[in-house]
């Protein structure tokens, strides 16, 4: 099975190698590694590892006892790596094209691009509210409400932002947005 596994663990000479050795006594094999931020002396990285089931479990728990290493979120991936800029372009040729209906093309590609767990178009009265675990963009009248059960980060807001500027060019929306 193939897993994405975000994992933080301190901005040092050896620790990812710890991290990879782990995942490599138990089993797993890492196809991708990508570090979504740096902050204060740690790094944020997903990896993609292709696991057998019966040792998936055995392998997380392996990585969560390795001191200073937080295992933020473990889950099914979302594809190979390369896949993300497959999906990103197909999904804006059809917005472009008008194969997909404008909502749901704005929906799937930015959800989708940010590992959401929901993505929904609503009035804003109806909007949760923003939090870490909850990013809230302006859209139109209305707003995109993207959660998921772990936080999303700065840099992760700044790629919806953009995602979503580029994606009410493509349909001929006004492009001005604002993350909460």
């Amino acid at each position: 099975m193939e897993i994405m596994v975000r994992c933080e663990l301190p901005d040092e000479p050896g620790m990812l190698a710890e991290v990879a050795g782990t995942i490599g006594k138990a089993g797993g094999d890492i196809q991708s590694v990508d570090v979504v931020e740096h902050h204060d002396g740690r790094v944020l990285d997903d990896l993609l590892i292709v696991v057998d089931a019966e040792r998936g479990a055995s392998m997380l728990e392996q990585l969560a006892a390795i001191p200073n290493v937080d295992l933020v979120h473990a889950g099914p991936s979302r594809g190979h790596p390369g896949d993300a800029m497959t999906r990103l372009a197909v999904s804006l040729e059809a917005l472009l094209t008008g194969q997909a209906e404008a909502d749901l093309g704005l929906t799937t590609l930015i959800g989708g691009q940010l590992r959401a767990s929901s993505a929904e178009l609503s009035d804003r009265e109806a909007a949760p509210a923003a939090s870490s675990k909850t990013m809230v963009l302006d859209v139109d009248e209305r707003v995109l409400a993207l959660t998921r059960d772990y936080r999303f980060t700065d840099t992760e807001r700044d790629r919806a932002e953009a995602l979503l500027r580029l994606s009410l060019l493509a349909t001929g929306q006004p492009a001005r947005t604002s993350a909460g």
